[in-house]
């Protein structure tokens, strides 16, 4: 601590302010979030407006994807979705291809039929076509991510085909409108469904690692069926383990060279009314379409130009900025409050090897982009499924006697969450999943510090997902405690497994955390704090953090388990920890040279958690930028991996986020691990944990102003990057206490906000977007 600890800044009325600073050009498009500034005396204390000088729609265009040459196959698609319904077009054999998707249809059976991926896998739905009288020959499409819409025309040997398409977000239908010109005609769409059967190859009993599944029963689904009601067509898909799925659809013929399709699909269980709600659906949208589509489109519209100005953020890489705006319209397609959290393949799944959630990375790491970006309503429905499946959760439990205090979350399961422990040989030590789940609720908890949420929907579960471990230890010989054989992902069974030292560390700091919270006299306060003074020490060799003791961590491996202390938990960081030099040697030498976009996911925040900069954006860029053999970032910007695995794409957000915030520690760090080319950002409404807004601006390597609201009151701390003691300016006359170097405290209620910035004088507190380079803009698509 310096000699200016303790000293307490405050706003002067003398503090001069520029007049010209705050003047805004009518033109400017403000966030929902901020108010128009009104005149006043320039030099008045307490100043805390900002201006958003972003022109939202034409930034958007240029982050658009377009089409010049054909799609040819899903991962060349345009791609739509509401959170629970979406569809994808494409050409193949001279016909239009619309894939229609909805996230939340699996089968429902129990492991008496195999193991997720048997049992109850997820399924895909069917898709229309349609056929040009002509030959297909080109187009010109745009995937308008502001509007969520697709609009252009495809060329034919006589004509064209000019299409309008959407999900609409409000009504759960699918809009397709094509109008021919020259000599095409009209032709029908055909249906053609998906069969109700699992994606993934192979038995259910096969062997594999030396291991066997566990014994099952084989079943079959009745065929589709098709109904009609009237002008309407419904698909009706019955399982045999009770429920159904249906898609509705209906045509019609606006004018002689003009049709619209919409479609509709729903799912039920255990109840069969599928059909019937998808057909409501359909007449639903039917009569809005007929009273006045300008009004049920710009409906649809509003909601996502809404959705875009929860934060802002430009940065100096053009590509990667549009793959970061189309990342946000992805995350929106594929999850809302009432629907289901992100799976494996997100909203477009199109079957392969894993029809399922994958809960040992995947669902995790899909979510961890909302947080910061301030978007918790997209992380709304995982709190909630956790929550709804308590039961399940409990059940999956083996042996059944520690059903009593115990619950358990398998590697593989369908939205329900079930799956008993020993259902999938391969892995029945893994009873990591559901801590490492409940992490993601942490921090929905901290973003909003919501604590109804802490103590109905975190807490209970938390709890029991420790004592599963309080059922594993056992003291050794050398007086700690110790974990047998548990499964650290993608590796195998390890003794004393750093994947699970961690989890139970971190789980037993946030329960004693939660309960000086809440105020609860929890009976297992003193077991919880035994077990972080006796566990085991992580194991360590030459490499870094080891996977296992006697088991050192390979230096081709893609994922990061090991070093789970260091990221996502951040139980060992750069302001604890003794031996920098262990974690950053750990966090080195993790990388993949198969599959550099998985380990980049994670590689990279964990370098901008050491303030390893450069080395995050590196690894960042991989996942952009750096294609094998075996990973590939489609034409249309969604990561393959056989089939499409969501969360790699969606984790170049949580990326760029990291390098610019982070607020782990109770400590809010503002462009805590930006590389030197990155002279030129800012980024406006992101959240941090203690429910902080924050905008910030840097210009030419220096930070022009850093502004915080507190929207719970919680204590703000803060490193603002800004050289010297800053100024401050707030509407309360806020104090200011320096900490430490470059660290200071701010006494924040509620509600109220601040600015610092560097030296006497209030900078242009402005938020603009970065000129992006014009050869680059567009970047996906095909041209």
């Amino acid at each position: 601590m310096n000699n200016n600890c303790g000293r307490r800044l405050f706003i002067k009325k003398s503090a001069a302010i520029t007049a010209g600073a705050f003047l805004i050009p009518e033109s400017s498009v403000l966030t929902g979030s901020d108010k128009n500034i009104p005149s006043r005396s320039a030099n008045l204390p307490g100043y805390t407006d900002i201006k958003i000088n972003v022109d939202w729609q034409r930034m958007m265009k240029d982050h658009d994807l377009l089409w010049k040459k054909l799609p040819g196959d899903m991962t060349e698609a345009p791609h739509f979705g509401n959170g629970i319904i979406g569809s994808m077009t494409w050409v193949e054999n001279n016909c239009l291809r619309l894939q229609v998707f909805r996230s939340d249809v699996h089968d429902h059976n129990d492991y008496h039929y195999g193991w997720t991926a048997y049992s109850r896998p997820r399924y895909q739905i069917g898709y229309f076509s349609i056929q040009p009288k002509g030959i297909i020959i080109d187009c010109d499409l745009r995937q308008d991510i502001y509007n969520a819409e697709l609009k252009g025309k495809i060329n034919t040997s006589i004509g064209s085909l000019n299409i309008r398409h959407l999900t609409h977000r409000h009504d759960d239908v699918i809009f397709t409108e094509i109008e021919v010109s020259g000599k095409e005609e009209l032709s029908g769409w055909e249906w053609h469904p998906f069969e109700a059967k699992t994606s993934r190859g192979g038995d259910a009993d096969e062997k594999r690692y030396g291991q066997s599944y566990a014994p099952y029963k084989k079943y079959e689904n009745p065929e589709h069926r098709v109904e009609n009601h009237d002008d309407i067509c419904v698909g009706v898909q019955d399982l045999s383990s009770g429920g159904n799925y249906a898609t509705a659809w209906k045509e019609k013929k606006v004018k002689t060279n003009k049709k619209t399709l919409l479609v509709s699909i729903e799912n039920s269980y255990p109840d069969k009314v599928s059909a019937n709600r998808a057909i409501s659906n359909i007449k639903r949208a039917s009569k809005k379409t007929d009273n006045d589509i300008d009004k049920w489109i710009v409906n649809h519209r509003t909601w996502w130009h809404n959705y875009y100005r929860e934060s802002f953020v430009s940065f100096p890489d053009s590509i990667g900025q549009t793959f970061y705006w189309n990342n946000i319209y992805r995350l929106a397609c594929c999850t809302r409050p009432d629907a289901q959290y992100i799976d494996t393949a997100g909203l477009w799944n199109s079957g392969g090897p894993w029809p399922y959630s994958t809960h040992d990375f995947n669902t995790q790491t899909a979510h961890f982009p909302v947080y910061t970006a301030n978007r918790l309503h997209l992380g709304e429905a995982l709190v909630a499924s956790l929550h709804r499946n308590y039961s399940n959760l409990v059940e999956n439990v083996v042996p059944n006697e520690w059903q009593s205090d115990s619950a358990l979350l398998p590697l593989a399961t369908a939205f329900d969450l079930k799956g008993k422990r020993d259902g999938d040989g391969r892995y029945r030590e893994m009873v990591g999943c559901l801590p490492w789940l409940l992490n993601n609720c942490w921090l929905h908890y901290r973003y909003t510090m919501d604590n109804d949420m802490l103590t109905i929907k975190l807490f209970p579960l938390l709890r029991r997902s420790i004592n599963m471990y309080r059922h594993l230890l056992y003291i050794g010989d050398d007086g700690k405690l110790h974990l047998p054989p548990t499964f650290s992902p993608e590796s195998g069974n390890f003794s004393d497994c750093n994947f699970d030292l961690a989890l139970l560390r971190w789980g037993c700091k946030r329960l004693i955390e939660i309960c000086g919270i809440l105020k609860i006299d929890d009976p297992l306060i003193t077991e919880w704090k035994n077990i972080l003074k006796l566990l085991i020490d992580y194991s360590v060799d030459e490499r870094g953090y080891m996977l296992g003791r006697d088991n050192t961590a390979p230096l081709e491996y893609r994922h990061m388990s090991h070093l789970m202390m260091i990221y996502p938990l951040y139980l060992e960081n750069i302001d604890n920890n003794t031996d920098k030099g262990l974690i950053e040697k750990s966090v080195r030498n993790f990388k993949s040279s198969s599959m550099p976009k998985m380990a980049a996911s994670q590689s990279s925040p964990a370098a901008a958690a050491l303030g390893l900069a450069d080395l995050a954006l590196k690894r960042m860029n991989d996942i952009l930028y750096t294609e094998t053999e075996d990973e590939k970032l489609g034409k249309n910007g969604i990561y393959y991996l056989a089939t499409p695995c969501i969360e790699t794409s969606l984790s170049y957000n949580t990326c760029v986020q990291d390098m610019l915030l982070q607020s782990w520690g109770n400590k809010i760090r503002i462009f805590p691990a930006l590389p030197d080319e990155w002279k030129d950002v800012a980024f406006h409404n992101f959240r941090t944990e203690g429910a902080f807004l924050i905008s910030a601006c840097r210009k030419n390597g220096i930070t022009k102003f850093v502004k915080i609201k507190s929207l719970a009151g919680e204590p703000c701390k803060i490193c603002p990057s800004i050289a010297g003691i800053p100024g401050i300016s707030s509407q309360n006359r806020n104090e200011l206490t320096e900490l430490g170097k470059g660290f200071y405290a701010i006494d924040l209620r509620k509600g109220e906000e601040a600015i610092l910035y560097p030296g006497n004088r209030m900078p242009d507190i402005i938020i603009e977007p970065q000129p992006l380079d014009k050869g680059k803009i567009n970047y996906f698509g095909l041209k």
